[in-house]
């Protein structure tokens, strides 16, 4: 990136194309050898949801020449797949919002306010990083507490647990992009006038607005993905998240290979289009403007 001065004093910028570098062969080998590494399990997967029944089981399993069917999609959504999405919607854009708010204040005074034991809190919040990755650790302990209070079966006790399990990165995320924001920007913010009210609901998540894309992403990840604890504090079948309900194509006497693969392609879709929103506004939260001189 250069500068330069026009007829009229002002600054232009310009991109410096010569300082791209084009990638060397054992690069674009490797780009290809990790892109057949990470697609051909989602490809596997998109032909045999596409194949009859018969054609699952030929062997050698056939890639090109086969019949296409969308039986397998009609017949997942007939079962229940569309229950458990609308389910995992809910528990996933719950524990987005409730993380987020919860996240962005506790990031704000870890990194604004001074009070006493402000170290040992924050490490104790990032102590419990790890419960995002290994949630089942706590199970029985959270079931047990879970099974006391009354609020196993119940469609926000998942909401609140997964709210608690990610709840720690999500804080550790903000708070790194809080630190970043300089505090006289806040200064000329109370300078004309703004609350603090205004200051952290408002110009704070504008200013911050990567590192909440990042944390909404990874909440909605550790909500939709999450298998152990749905399948331990829900029974009802109309509260089943779409993890279970994939699980449950899993039968006694054989697996279901075209509705697996066909219910799994399905819920592939969300993480996708949720990844392609947060990621332009990961790119166009950056910020713009600075103190006034």
């Amino acid at each position: 990136m250069t500068f330069k001065n026009t007829k009229k004093g002002s600054i232009r910028f310009t991109e410096n194309t010569e300082a791209k570098q084009r990638a060397s062969l054992p690069e674009l080998a490797l780009l290809l050898i990790l892109f057949f590494t990470n697609s051909t399990p989602i490809l596997w997967g998109l032909i045999t949801s596409l194949k009859t029944r018969r054609e699952i089981l030929v062997y050698p399993p056939k890639f090109i020449n086969f019949t296409f069917s969308s039986e397998h999609y009609r017949n997942v959504f007939a079962n229940g797949l569309s229950l458990g999405m609308r389910n995992s919607l809910l528990y996933a854009g719950c524990t987005i919002v409730l993380g987020l708010v919860l996240g962005l204040l506790a990031a704000y005074g870890f990194e604004r306010y001074s009070f006493p034991l402000k170290k040992v809190l924050f490490y104790i919040v990032i102590a419990g990083i790890p419960l995002s990755i290994g949630s089942a650790a706590m199970l029985i302990p959270n079931y047990l507490y879970m099974m006391n209070l009354g609020l196993t079966n119940k469609w926000y006790t998942l909401i609140l647990l997964y709210t608690a399990y990610n709840l720690p990165m999500a804080i550790w995320i903000m708070k790194g992009g809080i630190e970043a924001i300089p505090l006289e920007i806040e200064d000329a913010a109370r300078i004309d006038g703004c609350s603090r009210a205004y200051i952290i609901t408002r110009l704070i998540p504008r200013l911050c607005l990567p590192s909440i894309a990042s944390s909404a992403l990874f909440l909605f990840i550790g909500a939709w993905n999450e298998f152990i604890t749905a399948a331990v504090m829900i029974d009802s079948p109309n509260l089943r998240s779409i993890q279970l309900v994939i699980y449950y194509f899993r039968g006694f006497f054989g697996t279901d290979w075209g509705g697996l693969m066909a219910s799994a392609m399905v819920a592939v879709l969300p993480i996708l289009l949720v990844f392609s929103i947060l990621g332009k506004l990961m790119v166009s939260g950056l910020t713009q403007g600075a103190v006034k001189g």
